[in-house]
């Protein structure tokens, strides 16, 4: 094996671990958010007191961190602040879900259905713990779509998903925009396998 051949096969080892990345982290992510979501029928304290809720924040914040770290690796032709701030607003969205389903858990075992509903709707704490996640999530994504669209670095419609994902990450709740930027996420981690098994189609040059 020659030297020269060395980076290229270390390069694509590393996009291929990305991918992989990706698409797991997307996956635990889109299940966590499901999750959550499956439990809107039932009264708030009720929904939070399921085991579906600890089993869903869990999966929600291993799904997001992966999706960080992945996003933190990627070498692609996307600006680095626009990565690593996406990546820094996942890692707000873990912080949400771990509390979600284990701090509020804790809360709905412990009270009645009116002092769970003062304590987590009424009371201002819920929206200031939110407001990093929601405030970073709206500027990153956006970010992240825009220069991904600009210059080619992420599929079309992983940059149309980004947008919406950074657009409704303004409500408190995690799920909204986690699903859809796990959906965002897992169709670039298509984009990147394809890219792999077809070097001539690398992003940045790839058809939208």
């Amino acid at each position: 094996m020659s030297s020269s051949t060395m980076p290229s096969e270390a390069t694509s080892a590393s996009s291929n671990a990305v991918a992989t990345a990706f698409a797991v982290g997307s996956v635990l992510a889109a299940l966590g958010s499901v999750g959550y979501i499956s439990l809107n029928d039932d009264s708030p304290r009720e929904a939070f007191s399921n085991p579906v809720s600890t089993a869903a924040g869990v999966a929600a914040t291993v799904g997001a961190v992966v999706l960080a770290l992945a996003l933190a690796r990627w070498r692609t032709t996307l600006p680095v602040w626009a990565q690593t701030s996406a990546a820094a607003g996942l890692v707000m969205v873990a912080t949400n879900s771990w509390f979600s389903g284990t701090g509020i858990r804790a809360i709905s075992d412990h009270t009645d259905d009116q002092l769970f509903e003062r304590l987590i709707f009424e009371a201002p704490w819920i929206m200031v713990m939110s407001l990093p996640k929601m405030v970073l999530c709206l500027v990153a994504f956006i970010a992240l779509a825009v220069a991904g669209w600009r210059k080619r670095s992420l599929p079309r419609s992983s940059s149309v998903l980004l947008v919406l994902a950074g657009v409704v990450s303004v409500w408190p709740p995690y799920p909204p925009g986690l699903l859809l930027a796990s959906a965002a996420l897992f169709i670039a981690s298509r984009s990147v396998a394809r890219s792999l098994r077809h070097p001539a189609s690398q992003p940045g040059h790839s058809a939208p």
